[in-house]
């Protein structure tokens, strides 16, 4: 009798699992299925902006050729936490193609936020992990030299404003660094 557990666990996994295949990106956080339907990735945020001028624009647009180089035309496996669509009608999902979790990767490419939406939250503290490891190492959006995005203002080396592209080579070269002091 040691088995109704495990069986009730794997019941209940399946009904919030589906495969699916992806028509389309509509942009970094979100996809459009060959049904029709869309999706919106549970626990991020990417930038989405349409106009050119904007300064969040290019990574918007980055964000949005990587999710469609990852699924685009792809069979992906959606996995449903606690709520089946946001106020938009769009399914919430954690989203796999193979092995790769697409939600954790456009974080880990620093090219979307990690951004808990309660009750849908389970994975929250490991992309929230995904999303410093990207930080420290100044990948996408955060190694901007500019104000960053979401309001932050971007540092350069050692936590100081950037001075410049030539001088942070140049400390390289020489292995000048603080901590060399």
């Amino acid at each position: 009798m040691r088995f109704l557990p495990w069986l009730r666990r794997l019941l209940r996994l399946s009904a919030h699992r589906e495969r699916a295949l992806v028509e389309k990106a509509l942009d970094g956080d979100s996809i459009r299925l060959v049904d029709g339907r869309e999706v919106r990735y549970l626990g991020i945020d990417a930038p989405e902006n349409q106009d050119p001028n904007h300064p969040e624009w290019r990574w918007a647009q980055r964000a949005h050729d990587v999710n469609t180089r990852l699924v685009a035309g792809r069979r992906v496996l959606l996995l449903r936490e606690q709520s089946d669509r946001d106020r938009y009608g769009r399914l919430l999902r954690h989203v796999y193609v193979g092995r790769t979790w697409v939600n954790g990767a456009l974080v880990a490419k620093g090219l979307a936020r990690a951004q808990a939406y309660p009750p849908d939250d389970a994975r929250a503290a490991e992309l929230a992990r995904l999303e410093a490891r990207a930080r420290r190492r100044r990948r996408g959006l955060w190694g901007q030299r500019s104000r960053g995005l979401w309001g932050q203002r971007s540092r350069g080396l050692w936590g100081q404003r950037s001075r410049g592209l030539w001088s942070q080579r140049l400390r390289g070269l020489w292995g000048w660094s603080r901590r060399s002091r």
